[in-house]
C-alpha cells in the first residue's frame, strides 16, 4: 500500500464539488495540493479554506487549452516540484437532447471532459517516469459505461475517459513503469452539477465523501477502477449490456425513468 505523506499532488476542477473535497482528503493524507481551476473566485475561497489545513497552492488555468496546461506544468514543477499524484477530476455537462445543444457546449464537454486529461496527462506524466513513480487518476462517470438520453456529449466525453484510462494503464503496465492509472465511474454526485434531474429507480443520490473515499484507497492500492455503487455500475451494467438484445435495454432505460431522468435538469448555477 503506497504511502501517500509528503507527495506532491495536483487536482483539477478543485474550487468545487468532488474536486474540493478530494483535494482536502489529499492535504489530509499529508500531501501537498496544487489546487487548478479556471474559476478564479471559487478557488480563492478554497484555497483560503485549505491553506489553513496543510500545504498548498492555487493555480488558475483552463485545462482544455493545451498551451495552458503545458505552462501550467512547467511553473508547478518549478515551484512545488514532480507531481506525483495528478487528478483528472474537471468536468461539466449540459443536459440536452442533441438537437437542442449549442455547438459551443459540445465543444467544451469534449474538450474538459476528455480531452484536456490527454493534455495534462502527457504535461506531468514525464516528471512521474523521470522519478520512476506516480499515479494518474481520470473522472469518468457512470454515463462513461452505459448512455441515456439528453447527455449525448456527455456520455460521448467520458466512454473516451474509459478508454483512454485502460490504454494508458496499459502502456504503463507495458513498459513495467511503476505509475498507476485509476478511471472512476461514479452514478450521480450531490456536487450541483446535476441538479433538476431525477434519480434513477433503485438508485440513490452520492456523495463526494461516497466516492472520494475510495479514490483515496484506490491510489493507495493501485486499483485500475473506482465504481460507485460497485457492483451495479463495473458489473451488472457490463453484463447486462452483454447479455440483453439492445431492445431490450432501451426498455429497460425507460421502465427505470433513465429515459427521463434528465428532461428536468438545471445544472449548477456557479
Amino acid at each position: 500500500m503506497k504511502d501517500l505523506k509528503g507527495k506532491n499532488a495536483l487536482v483539477t476542477g478543485a474550487a468545487l464539488g468532488m474536486g474540493k473535497d478530494l483535494s482536502e482528503r489529499l492535504i489530509n493524507e499529508g500531501c501537498s495540493v496544487a489546487l487548478v481551476d479556471v474559476n478564479a473566485n471559487e478557488l480563492a475561497k478554497t484555497y483560503k479554506e485549505l491553506e489553513k489545513k496543510g500545504r498548498c497552492a492555487q493555480y488558475i488555468c483552463d485545462v482544455s487549452d493545451r498551451k495552458a496546461v503545458y505552462q501550467l506544468a512547467e511553473k508547478v514543477s518549478k515551484e512545488m516540484g514532480i507531481v506525483e499524484i495528478l487528478i483528472n477530476n474537471a468536468g461539466i455537462v449540459r443536459a440536452k437532447e442533441l438537437v437542442d445543444l449549442d455547438d459551443r457546449d459540445i465543444e467544451l464537454m469534449i474538450n474538459v471532459n476528455l480531452t484536456a486529461q490527454f493534455w495534462m496527462s502527457k504535461a506531468f506524466l514525464p516528471g512521474m517516469i523521470r522519478k520512476k513513480k506516480g499515479h494518474i487518476v481520470n473522472f469518468a462517470s457512470a454515463g462513461g459505461i452505459l448512455a441515456i438520453p439528453n447527455l449525448s456529449a456527455y456520455c460521448a466525453s467520458k466512454f473516451g475517459v474509459v478508454g483512454f484510462s485502460d490504454a494508458l494503464r496499459q502502456e504503463m503496465r507495458k513498459h513495467r513503469l511503476n505509475i498507476g492509472v485509476t478511471c472512476v465511474c461514479p452514478n450521480t454526485v450531490n456536487t450541483g452539477m446535476f441538479d433538476g434531474s431525477k434519480m434513477v429507480a433503485g438508485t440513490k443520490m452520492l456523495s463526494a465523501a461516497d466516492v472520494n473515499i475510495r479514490v483515496i484507497d484506490a491510489i493507495k492500492k493501485n486499483r485500475a477502477m473506482v465504481a460507485v455503487p460497485n457492483v451495479s455500475v463495473k458489473f451488472v451494467t457490463p453484463l447486462m449490456k452483454l447479455l440483453l438484445p439492445i431492445k431490450a435495454m432501451d426498455w429497460l432505460n425507460e421502465k427505470l425513468g433513465m429515459a427521463t431522468c434528465n428532461d428536468t435538469w438545471r445544472g449548477r448555477a456557479c
